[in-house]
């Protein structure tokens, strides 16, 4: 069991909702590195609608394709060894995978018509093509980790937990709302969380409200975030650039006063490194006052 105090509400994952959890962070750095990948690649190799026309596709696939690999890898390290990838694509892959489909279809509308038009597109334009394209491939291969928990379950392995159900998602959502709106009286608020997180753990406008709203004195939110896998640094430091900005809109007086105020709002959202917000507003404020 490992457990989790986000703000008084407790957060319990037992063996079960571990290794689902497990699966499902490796596949979505799986999905993270071949989307980098493929962007990576194309933006410093394609330059016209064409290349993307008659070269994405196949990279597109190559990298699904390592992607499923890696399926046949954790199934196996349950003891299911009766499943290859011919049997995994065909029984449970198929129904979420949907880069060819979606490929082909903007083939079709925007690729094959301006295929052999010379300067028919800016740079700009293309690299939005490929980042939808990119996107596609993420959601290929995160969605790959659904069909590796079908496999599993279909083949007795009873120690991973099933993926959200979507009705569970809809009450979360509707929970969080009621809690961001300030529906829930202070006396539920923890049950609440608990509840929204229980539904569905993996609701990151959550964490983001409660960093916001209620701080995270302890680190245990972005303990928990790291966790499930999601990195939140960069949005308390956009919380601390926020911060810094209203500070020097509000005209500075006593700059050691606001350095210290800098200190305890870095402290109240758990924000490892002050020094280097409290540095920056320094410069900000001699830069101004110059």
């Amino acid at each position: 069991m490992i457990s989790f105090d986000i703000n008084g509400a407790i957060v319990d994952f037992d063996e079960r909702l571990d290794n689902y959890n497990r699966i499902r962070r490796v596949f979505k750095e799986i999905a993270r590195d071949s989307q980098g990948n493929f962007e990576d690649y194309c933006l410093n190799n394609i330059q016209n609608i064409k290349q993307i026309s008659d070269k994405c596709l196949n990279i597109g696939e190559n990298l699904i394709e390592q992607a499923l690999k890696k399926s046949i890898e954790t199934i196996v390290s349950y003891g299911v060894l009766t499943i290859d990838i011919e049997i995994f694509k065909e029984i449970y892959a198929m129904k979420y995978l949907n880069f060819q489909r979606l490929f082909n279809n903007l083939n079709k509308e925007m690729l094959l018509p301006n295929k052999n038009k010379r300067n028919n597109m800016k740079i700009l334009d293309i690299k939005r093509i490929i980042q939808k394209i990119s996107q596609y491939i993420y959601e290929d291969c995160f969605n790959i980790h659904f069909a590796v928990v079908d496999a599993l379950l279909e083949n007795n392995v009873d120690n991973v937990e099933k993926y959200l159900d979507e009705e569970d998602i809809k009450k979360s959502n509707a929970l969080y709302n009621n809690y961001k709106d300030g529906f829930i009286t202070k006396l539920d608020e923890c049950k609440v969380v608990e509840q929204i997180i229980k539904l569905n753990p993996y609701k990151r406008e959550l964490y983001e409200f409660l960093i916001k709203e209620e701080g995270d004195f302890s680190r245990e939110i972005e303990r928990f975030t790291d966790y499930i896998g999601y990195d939140l640094r960069g949005y308390k430091e956009g919380l601390m650039d926020s911060y810094i900005k209203q500070l020097m809109d509000n005209n500075i007086g006593d700059i050691e006063s606001e350095k210290e105020k800098v200190k305890k709002y870095a402290k109240y959202i758990g924000c490892e490194d002050s020094s280097l917000f409290i540095t920056r507003l320094d410069a900000i404020y001699t830069f101004e006052n110059a």
